[in-house]
């Protein structure tokens, strides 16, 4: 009887976990929609029941959120309803471009009442006379009969086009939530002028991004498939379309800057983007860049979608059928999607021997048969112009015509700097270079390459320095500025890098043009100045991870070595003989590699052990919150193992009953870690966070592995729970057939 009642309530459990990793992580539309209304429902009931009348009466209840009372932006041809934003107790009214302001009114429904400055409207009413950035007095009752009184700024971009995005169910609740889900609806694009640039129904819209997603009620980015393709902003007809928030970045302006810049430098296939004041369902979301996708395409990278590759460097590509590995990292195949094995073992085989012929950089050039070396020197110059922290290791594109040997690896086209140009700290030397140079390494040791990188930088400097040095920021500055102070005010909210100085537009855009500047002067020094300079990298553990350019006989500039040291720790130096050496008095006469050592405890360590998967060195939080997860992880498997070994070794072992105590012990040991693992969320979430506010992705991160481990222990207790049954069967069967025979050898099972 007790043995029923036990393998009851494990059968019972074993179909709850299976329940629940069926339904994980997430629900159509209209479950979720549905949760959410419940949600609201629940929060307003308890909000009631505990706030005293008085609180009732001052609580905002649209604070931080849209009003039930929209405005009309209308001109000649197209009218749109603006929903209203309040925010520490102003109302704001986020016009486009192209609103006529003597065509504003307001628009709400039966049962509201609105006064503007005392003076009661009636729904579309034209208003008169209103003015850009002066204070009005809004008092609105809403239909619930909320009586609310605001302080009202309407405020109005200028000269950029306008995105109307529209879904389906009229909210980008269920997008947000989770960053796969996708919903249908429909997109607009406005000129300043009012004209329609281009529109088109929407297959979907989906969230994209990874230190950049946020989730519900954050700014984020999307990937929009349109249902017929279209020729937005006159950047070519294409169907895929990228709206990046840059969100990490208060200028808001270093992706468009590495785009424009990319263009002019001549990088193959750069993409085109502009900027655009973006409206979801008639709510202003702020300034976006919209993007066009690296694929292949008539408009795009044009080769054959079929025959020709598109890959990508990036070392969290886990499937196999869709990613290499070389001695240069692992590289993510994106074009073709349907990678054959055939196709997949060609590309692998042929990016292999590329990459082995450049390890012989300095002493061959058999490396030129296998690559564009024209491009690799023009991505080569982005790098270290825009010292991106995550250059050469993610978000690195290549492309390959065809898949014969006769076209070669182009590198191409260049993507993501929203943490560049120090946009995080590890870009702060102007001088040096705080990225992974990965094949550039060796492709530096080449004569023909430097001269290459060097006849590049000649071009832009003869045609495109005076742009950049008198007309270009200026331009923009002009161009972004009142967008830029509308997408202030809606997302006061700062998250993710933003390690800018200067918060205001002005600062930050100034420091921008003077680091760009700085470094494209200096680089161009390096390879066309009078004067020799030599290349000094840091290397750990056989990786270099930042470099600096020395002249001939000075000394290592002290503000590069004070970089590693902030961020990296304190640190011994080594010349690759190792030599110790006093880098604040070592002058360099020629090319160096220096190993850097860290002191912890005065002790000395190899700083490889700090470094992550991307070859980056961990900070201290990393390697605390590392350390906890080790542990938690040990404690958390160990300890329910041991649990199930005592408690099926209350069963004396016999060869009668050997089977049974194994199974006995795998459901035991599934049990418990189902209930350690619940134990692990709170442990693992507290501990890492603890350490560190920067952490909220890492840890949703890592609840999505832990779910996954989930579904792998499920699989492996149904497993047990199914050789039992099965054993159970037959050992039934043949008791049976052994009774009949009036023996009986399987008591030891009963």
């Amino acid at each position: 009887m007790k043995n029923r009642i036990a393998n009851f309530i494990l059968l019972v459990l074993f179909a709850g976990a299976i329940l629940y990793c069926i339904s994980y992580p997430g629900t159509d539309g209209d479950e979720y929609a549905k949760e959410g209304q419940q949600r609201v429902v629940i929060l307003a009931e308890e909000t009631t029941e505990t706030a005293s009348a008085e609180d009732a009466q001052e609580a905002d209840p649209y604070e931080e959120d849209y009003l039930p009372v929209s405005v009309t932006a209308g001109c000649d041809s197209v009218t749109r309803e603006i929903s209203l934003y309040v925010s520490e107790g102003v109302c704001y009214a986020f016009l486009p471009a192209y609103a006529d302001l003597t065509k504003v009114s307001f628009v709400f429904g039966e049962g509201c009442e609105v006064r503007l400055s005392g003076r009661q409207l009636t729904a579309g009413e034209i208003l008169q006379q209103i003015e850009i950035g002066m204070e009005y007095e809004l008092d609105i009752t809403d239909q619930k009969q909320n009586t609310l009184h605001y302080a009202m700024v309407f405020m109005q971009s200028q000269n950029m086009p306008a995105v109307f995005i529209d879904t389906q169910s009229g909210s980008m609740d269920y997008v947000d939530a989770v960053k796969g889900n996708e919903e249908s609806g429909y997109f607009t694009c406005v000129t300043e002028d009012g004209g329609i640039d281009s529109e088109s129904a929407m297959n979907r819209i989906r969230g994209r991004g990874n230190t950049s997603w946020g989730g519900i009620g954050r700014k984020n980015q999307y990937n929009v498939q349109l249902a017929d393709a279209a020729d937005v902003m006159h950047m070519g007809s294409a169907q895929n379309w990228i709206i990046q928030a840059n969100k990490l970045d208060v200028s808001m302006m270093r992706n468009k800057l590495a785009y424009d810049f990319a263009k002019d430098l001549g990088v193959p296939y750069a993409v085109d983007s502009e900027f655009t004041d973006m409206y979801f369902n008639g709510r202003y979301m702020g300034t976006y860049l919209v993007i066009e996708k690296i694929e292949t395409g008539a408009n795009r990278i044009d080769i054959d979608a079929e025959e020709g590759y598109v890959i990508e460097r990036d070392f969290r590509e886990k499937d196999p059928n869709k990613s290499f590995g070389i001695s240069y990292g692992t590289y993510a195949i994106r074009s073709p999607k349907d990678t054959t094995e055939e196709a997949h073992d060609y590309i692998a085989d042929y990016v292999n021997r590329a990459a082995e012929s450049i390890t012989k950089a300095a002493d061959s050039d058999e490396y030129l048969d296998y690559i564009d070396i024209n491009s690799f020197a023009k991505l080569f110059i982005m790098n270290e112009i825009s010292n991106d922290p995550d250059g050469n290791a993610l978000s690195t594109y290549f492309y390959k015509a065809d898949r014969t040997d006769q076209t070669k690896l182009t590198a191409g086209p260049v993507w993501d700097f929203d943490i560049a140009f120090d946009n995080d700290e590890r870009g702060d030397d102007i001088l040096g270079s705080n990225y992974g140079e990965e094949w550039f390494q060796d492709l530096y040791r080449s004569e023909a390459f430097r001269a290459e990188v060097a006849s590049v930088l000649r071009d832009i400097m003869e045609e495109k320095y005076e742009k950049y040095s008198t007309q270009y920021f200026d331009d923009i500055k002009a161009y972004l500025e009142p967008s830029w102070r509308m997408n202030e005010i809606r997302w006061k909210e700062k998250r993710g890098y933003i390690a800018s100085v200067y918060p205001d537009f002005d600062g930050t855009l100034g420091y921008l043009e003077y680091y760009f500047m700085t470094r494209l002067e200096n680089l161009n020094q390096v390879f066309n100045g009078e004067e020799q300079f030599h290349k000094v990298e840091f290397v750990v553990g056989g990786l270099q991870f930042a470099h600096v350019y020395v002249r001939d006989g000075e000394l290592i500039p002290a503000q590069t070595l004070q970089g590693i040291t902030d961020y990296y720790g304190r640190a011994k130096w080594r010349l690759t003989n190792d030599q110790e050496i006093d880098p604040d008095t070592y002058r360099v006469f020629e090319d160096v590699r220096i190993k850097c050592r860290s002191i912890r405890n005065d002790e000395e360590t190899d700083m490889e052990d700090d470094e992550d998967t991307s070859g980056a060195i961990g900070t201290g939080d990393d390697q605390k919150g590392e350390l906890a997860m080790q542990w938690i992880s040990f404690i958390m498997l160990m300890v329910p193992g041991l649990i199930a070994v005592w408690i099926s070794g209350n069963t004396r072992m016999k060869r009668e009953n050997a089977f049974a105590i194994v199974l006995q012990y795998l459901c035991n040991s599934f049990v418990i870690l189902l209930l350690a693992y619940g134990i692990f969320y709170v442990l693992y979430g507290s501990a890492l966070l603890s350490f560190s506010d920067s952490y909220d992705e890492t840890y949703q991160f890592s609840i999505y592995h832990i779910n996954v481990t989930f579904k792998y222990l499920l699989l492996t207790g149904i497993l047990a729970a199914g050789v039992g049954a099965a054993e159970r069967i037959m050992g039934t069967a043949l008791r049976k057939r052994q009774k009949r025979q009036g023996a009986d050898v399987w008591t030891g099972l009963k």
